[in-house]
């Protein structure tokens, strides 16, 4: 298009200033893209302009002025505009193979492969050329990234951008016109028109603002304001992808689509100049072929991995932990490609930057290493509120055991058996259980009037030695030492816990439950202690049921051969 062309439609090549306020920015989307924008800019113009010295020796402008933590000023020409989404949308070419038979290929190559019994075949291979988004900053930024082989988290960024934002093929062509530097201009051309009004109304696309719509359902079109709309372009840079799992009907994980956390930036300046560091706090170690931290088994543990890294963050810079000085929250975007072309939107979430919630994530992280154990106990902390609407308000936390009693009545019977390995034999679940007795209801302390959670763990425990005792004559004390009594001794208390468990998982109602306590359990409690835990017997009937599963699994051996060693009080009555 001609210079007098664009003069005559209103377009000028004249530079333009575009205002950009936080507070007045619609979503999260668009205040991380602000963000984004920032530090594109900043890369083109001091860290890769050599890269774009034909764009400014052809007389682009590209300038950041008045930067502060609640805005910013963008002056830009078109030739400025060009060069910015040439960083943005830069992509290569780079082969792939695959063994599956495909249409479409450069080359074949057949290669010796062992099979199960150890004798070597011949095996095609199929060769391919694909388009990769390069990333702007991004692969700079990943610290495994060593130069020869992409990182693992600008390798994970790539997968997503091509599953779910760009996920229909022909979404791509910003990035496909541009391969290996090529020269296109269309969407430079697009949007420059557009931001000569940057006050005018115009469609949105899923491919900008992620869970979006042309339409809404009443079929009225969904517009935003060209100069926001601009922001949408450079979000993904700052939004943290993750991969959630699912469990099949193994109890084996699975993928399910992608987490994408979005920080709510509340301070631009600050946000803008820390985050680099942010990023170089991702752990590097690897799980599978993904980073190991970004494996989640719920969503908004996405969010609190994020704020958890910004707040090292901001202690790190100023010794202080007002995480809330840089960012709101946390948005979370559950997003899974379906078929070919689809992307659904399993579920939108924010998660507030809450101290004592990122605190107790950390702590319980690692803690546990069931992941449907562990996913309940990280919904419970998440579901927690703080106490009053204050800033700094202390965190009312849910009960750990708070749901478990449904969670362990659907769950199925084979998943409490799962083993680690086939050497170690180590049951995730029996971990977790006495791991909630042990690091979180404190058990071993010393009271005079214990809680109900401590009273029912010890009940459960007693309950399971006096059995033994009394059916089998069997007693750790005097097995321990001798390999076949030790493993008799584990037999027979799976065998009592697990008839125990059982009977309780059975026991649905409330009034039945109840009834088999009192007749089964209600011997073991002190009789100081009747009228208080009767009380809560019957108030707190779901919470006393889910507390008495766990404890009965607690009590599960932990090895075919002792579990004594390492839990020494497990069994000491």
């Amino acid at each position: 298009m001609s210079k007098h062309k664009r003069e005559t439609k209103g377009e000028t090549d004249s530079p333009i200033e575009l205002t950009y306020k936080l507070a007045e920015l619609p979503s999260a989307q668009h205040r991380a893209g602000l963000a984004g924008l920032v530090l594109m800019v900043r890369e083109v113009t001091e860290f890769q302009r050599d890269r774009f010295a034909n764009r400014f020796d052809n007389g682009a402008v590209l300038e950041l002025e008045n930067l502060t933590e609640l805005g910013v000023i963008l002056r830009l020409n078109r030739e400025g505009l060009a060069a910015l989404f040439d960083l943005t949308y830069a992509a290569f070419e780079a082969e792939r193979s695959t063994e599956t038979k495909i249409k479409k290929f450069d080359r074949i190559e057949e290669v010796e492969k062992p099979d199960k019994k150890g004798k070597t075949k011949l095996t095609r291979r199929y060769y391919y050329k694909t388009i990769v988004p390069e990333g702007a900053f991004l692969p700079a930024w990943d610290t495994t990234n060593d130069g020869s082989n992409p990182g693992i988290w600008i390798k994970l960024w790539r997968d997503m951008m091509w599953n779910i934002i760009r996920g229909v093929p022909t979404t791509r062509n910003p990035y496909n016109g541009r391969v290996n530097g090529a020269s296109y201009s269309k969407d430079v051309d697009t949007t420059w028109r557009d931001l000569q009004h940057p006050e005018r109304a115009i469609g949105q696309t899923g491919q900008y603002y992620l869970g979006a719509a042309s339409t809404n359902p009443e079929n009225i079109p969904i517009k935003d304001k060209a100069r926001y709309q601009f922001l949408l372009h450079f979000w993904v840079f700052i939004a943290q992808v993750y991969c959630p799992m699912t469990l099949d009907k193994e109890g084996k994980r699975e993928r399910s689509g992608y987490v994408l956390a979005i920080p709510d930036v509340a301070n631009l300046k600050r946000f803008s100049r820390e985050f680099r560091q942010v990023l170089e706090y991702r752990n590097p170690q690897k799980l599978g072929y993904l980073p190991k931290e970004a494996v989640i088994d719920l969503p908004e543990e996405g969010a609190l991995d994020l704020l958890n890294l910004l707040q090292n963050r901001v202690a790190v810079e100023t010794g202080s932990q007002k995480l809330r000085r840089i960012v709101l929250g946390v948005e979370l975007i559950h997003a899974e490609k379906v078929g070919n072309s689809g992307v659904k939107i399993r579920s939108v979430s924010y998660v507030d930057p809450i101290q004592e919630t990122i605190d107790r994530y950390v702590q319980l992280r690692d803690l546990y290493w069931c992941p449907w154990f562990r996913k309940q106990r990280l919904l419970n902390l998440v579901r927690s509120q703080p106490e009053s609407l204050e800033l700094d308000a202390p965190l009312k936390e849910l009960p750990a055991w708070y749901e478990f009693d449904a969670l362990l009545s659907r769950v199925p019977r084979k998943w409490l058996d799962k083993e680690k390995d086939k050497k170690e034999k180590n049951n995730y679940f029996i971990h977790d259980a006495r791991k909630l007795f042990t690091e979180e209801v404190k058990v071993n302390t010393k009271t005079e009037i214990r809680e109900y959670a401590e009273i029912v763990y010890k009940v459960c425990q007693h309950y399971v030695l006096r059995k033994l005792d009394s059916k089998f004559d069997l007693s750790w004390k005097d097995c321990q030492g001798n390999s076949k009594k030790e493993e008799e001794y584990n037999q027979k208390k799976y065998k009592v816990a697990n008839e125990a468990f059982l009977a309780v998982r059975s026991h649905t109602e409330e009034r039945a439950f109840i009834n088999y306590f009192v007749s089964t359990l209600y011997p073991f409690i002190k009789e100081t202690e009747f009228a208080d835990f009767a009380d809560n017997l019957f108030n707190k009937t779901d919470e006393i049921r889910a507390l008495t599963l766990l404890a009965l699994s607690s009590q599960f051996p932990l090895t075919p051969k002792s579990d004594n060693a390492k839990h020494k009080g497990s069994d000491a009555a």
